[in-house]
């Protein structure tokens, strides 16, 4: 019976090689970078909207400039630590759990006050409807973790 699962286990696990899997994880880090870096520039260059808009959001108004300060910052941080090749991993970590909390604030905004709140991502990303929001958030947590899965 020990086998017969080992088998079973073997040959339906997908597991790229050590090279491809160096290759992926990287093109999902600088996906992750390119991301962080446009939405933070974006909000920095833009700040009084970006401060604007999160006086809108009930949980947020009253640390409106601190937030319109770490977000970026934040961001930033995590994709400095991408490109950073022994922070790698914490990068995407990093980068893993501001996905889910943006997802998470998302879903709580939509599902508490409607859909009428505007966003506040930053640049072309603003534009996507809420529901897009939330499959590209999706998608980008899938990533995380797979990127995160194939290195470990």
């Amino acid at each position: 019976m020990k086998i017969m699962e080992s088998t079973i286990k073997g040959r339906y696990s997908f597991r790229p090689s050590e090279k491809n899997s160096v290759l992926i994880f990287d093109a999902i880090s600088y996906l992750f970078v390119l991301l962080f870096v446009y939405t933070a520039v974006s909000k920095f260059m833009t700040i009084g909207t970006f401060q604007k808009v999160l006086g809108h959001y009930p949980l947020l108004s009253g640390y409106t400039v601190f937030v319109s300060y770490a977000v970026p910052i934040i961001e930033l941080i995590a994709a400095l630590l991408l490109i950073i090749p022994r922070t790698k991993i914490v990068g995407m970590v990093g980068s893993l759990i501001l996905m889910i909390g943006f997802l998470l604030y998302i879903l709580f905004m939509m599902y508490s006050l409607g859909p009428s709140l505007p966003c506040s991502c930053g640049g072309i990303i603003s534009k996507l409807s809420w529901k897009e929001h939330i499959w590209f958030n999706t998608i980008l947590i899938i990533l995380a973790g797979f990127a995160l899965r194939i290195r470990n």
